[in-house]
């Protein structure tokens, strides 16, 4: 890896980071390696008191200019040609990034398995355990990009509600929101361990119930009932053994607290909630619609965030939250593989902030499955050929 040292004020976007002068547990980021893609990424930079950074020479520009003459500004916008010139990552070095998220997935999921299995034998939860599984997980969030680790904790989930793996996709998914909201380092590991225990309750609950919540029958006002009173359960069983901070606990005892008072315990109210706490309902709710836990089929992560953006604009989940939410994951996440309208498959390789139904995608199969010898890079937002324009038809399924 080829780098060169630059000051922070030196910084542009299109550059990547690769190394910060600054300790990360001094520092406000989970990750010390990004794409800069906003202004708002330099100023927390300089805000946290970042001096120096080290650049990757390979995965990002080396220098930009910093004004365009109004005849090439005049030809970009008449004609939307700036994609063709724009540096895409390789297909390889994603396919690289999504094959060590799924590494790190079985290093993470059998972290919190261990967490999972001592609570089932001993009914208590090992805050050590535990405390290792969340730095486990922290740890992962920091050397891989949010595309790669959103992906590897959340694929084929559909029918699987396993309670570790929905610990893990709620701790992890936590930590992405977490760090867009700028949270500090103690409140991040505040909330990934909130997140990571905030459904014990369910294993002091009848095995019947959480069976039935998992079935397509649904649950009968006396089961509901019982069930409700998960996070009260988890909450008392951690009051009991005294090490568990008065925030986490908070954290769990609310997380579904709606904030249209919809969720429970019926006497909390929603509009009193902290924004981690509206982290962790919208990321428990994420997982539920894409495992289909609680009498709902498996939803795509297409029409999961659709049903999120309904719930926030009927007033259930925060919108700031679930807008931050589709706008860090995209849509069609990085890696997602795709069917177009054209029947070609490809795959999602960017974003397009401002219209992220429309990412950028490499096309690797023609219609009828062949392999195209040179994928085709398409930026599904910006296309010239009027003739053929290519959309997402829906995403498919992948090998576990």
């Amino acid at each position: 890896m080829a780098t060169t040292r630059i000051t922070v004020s030196e910084l542009q976007i299109g550059m990547y980071v690769a190394r910060l002068d600054l300790s990360w547990f001094r520092s406000p980021l989970l990750r010390h390696s990004f794409l800069i893609e906003h202004p708002s990424q330099i100023e927390k930079l300089v805000h946290a008191g970042v001096k120096m950074v080290d650049i990757d020479l390979d995965r990002g520009i080396t220098s930009q200019p910093h004004q365009v003459s109004d005849t090439m500004h005049a030809a970009t916008e008449a004609t939307p040609t700036w994609s063709m010139k724009k540096q895409f990552k390789p297909l390889a070095q994603l396919n690289e990034e999504y094959v060590q998220a799924k590494l790190a997935k079985q290093q993470m999921d059998h972290a919190v398995q261990a967490v999972f299995t001592t609570i089932t034998k001993t009914g208590t939860v090992n805050s050590q355990q535990a405390a290792e599984a969340v730095q486990e997980i922290t740890i992962a969030m920091r050397t891989l990009t949010d595309s790669a680790i959103f992906m590897a904790v959340s694929q084929n989930r559909a029918g699987d509600s396993t309670l570790s793996r929905h610990a893990l996709a709620t701790c992890t998914l936590s930590l992405v929101l977490g760090q867009a909201f700028q949270f500090n380092p103690l409140e991040l590991q505040e909330l990934a361990t909130a997140a990571l225990l905030h459904d014990i309750g369910l294993l002091q609950t009848r095995p019947a119930v959480v069976r039935h919540a998992r079935g397509p029958s649904g649950l009968s006002q006396t089961d509901r009932q019982e069930l409700e009173t998960h996070p009260r359960r988890a909450v008392l069983m951690l009051e009991q053994q005294g090490r568990i901070e008065a925030a986490i606990l908070h954290l769990i005892a609310n997380h579904h607290v709606y904030l249209d008072d919809s969720g429970y315990p019926k006497e909390s109210r929603g509009r009193f909630t902290s924004d981690r706490t509206r982290i962790l309902m919208v990321v428990d709710r994420y997982d539920e619609l894409i495992t289909g836990f609680g009498r709902t089929s498996p939803l795509t992560p297409y029409q999961t965030f659709q049903c999120l953006y309904q719930e926030a604009r009927q007033g259930k989940l925060d919108r700031r939250i679930v807008s931050s939410f589709i706008a860090r994951v995209g849509i069609y996440p990085v890696h997602s593989h795709v069917r177009l309208n054209t029947q070609e498959l490809a795959v999602v390789t960017e974003l397009n902030q401002e219209r992220l139904h429309l990412p950028i995608v490499t096309i690797t199969h023609q219609p009828g499955g062949t392999e195209y010898v040179t994928p085709l890079v398409v930026d599904l937002a910006h296309q010239t050929d009027e003739t053929r324009t290519r959309a997402i038809e829906t995403i498919i399924a992948m090998d576990p």
